[in-house]
This record gives C-alpha cells, sequence and structure tokens, in this order.
C-alpha cells in the first residue's frame, strides 16, 4: 500500500440531540482504492458520507485531502475540494436535460452571470463517454427509460 493517501476523516465525531451519531471514525482512502461502506441502518454510514460532503458538520475530528487539513462546512467547501455527494435518494429533474441535472446547482458560468450551457453539455459529454454510455447530454430526462 504505497498509493499516496488522498483523503483522510480522522477521529470524526457527530451528536444529533439524544443520539450519538459518530464516534471516532477514521477511514483513509489511497489513490487506485474503491470502497464500499458496509452496515446496519444507523450505523452512520451516511453521516460519514454527508460530513465529508458539507451537507453536516463534524463535532470533532480532522478531514485531511490530499495532505493538508481542510474545513468542510457546507456543500460548496466540498465542492471547491472536488467532493460531491450522489444521494442514494436520487430523484432528477424531468423536464431537464441529463447536462443540467448533473451540473444542477454548479453550472460552468460564462462570466459571472451565464450559465455557460454549451461547456455544459460538452462536459457532461465527455463524462458520459467516459462510462461508455449510449447517452446524449442533451436529452430530456423524461425521453431516458428506467435503466438509462
Amino acid at each position: 500500500m504505497s498509493e499516496q493517501i488522498l483523503l483522510e476523516m480522522n477521529h470524526i465525531r457527530k451528536e444529533f440531540p439524544g443520539v450519538l451519531a459518530l464516534k471516532d471514525v477514521s477511514l483513509q482512502l489511497r489513490s487506485g482504492e474503491v470502497h464500499a461502506l458496509l452496515g446496519e441502518n444507523g450505523a452512520g454510514k451516511s453521516t460519514l458520507i454527508k460530513i465529508l460532503g458539507g451537507i453536516y458538520s463534524k463535532d470533532a475530528g480532522d478531514i485531511i485531502i490530499d495532505g493538508k487539513t481542510v474545513v468542510i462546512n457546507s456543500v460548496l467547501d466540498a465542492q471547491k475540494q472536488g467532493i460531491s455527494v450522489i444521494h442514494q435518494e436520487l430523484v432528477l429533474v424531468p423536464h431537464m436535460t441529463v447536462a443540467e441535472n448533473i451540473y444542477l446547482g454548479r453550472e460552468p458560468m460564462k462570466g459571472t452571470r451565464f450559465v455557460d450551457f454549451k461547456k455544459m453539455e460538452e462536459d457532461a459529454q465527455k463524462l458520459i463517454d467516459s462510462f461508455e454510455l449510449d447517452i446524449r447530454s442533451g436529452m430530456e430526462i423524461s425521453d431516458l427509460t428506467i435503466a438509462q
């Protein structure tokens, strides 16, 4: 295991009123690794990921990315670190395109006021192609099958 450590979550603690959701949880992810978080309902899997994604703030512990301690107190903070969470309760917007759904809430901009739809569609298509999917980024979600 000589690969570089990309992400560390050390001694993470999260408490909700009356519930200790995470107590001294640590996780390391190295370049090239794939991990799965397994556990019973209420074990804290989603809570840990929501802390990493900026949805919840941790009560204690450190998050280290590429060797640097970072502060993640919002979804925007997480996105600035290159972290996005795909929620298990995925809900897509049917009247929007595939690209618009992929970039919802973090659209590429032209200047400070206008969405760069061309860049969004091109970048989304590159992402789709990397998974070898037969989907066009300009398609409306309502035109896709459930399997797609």
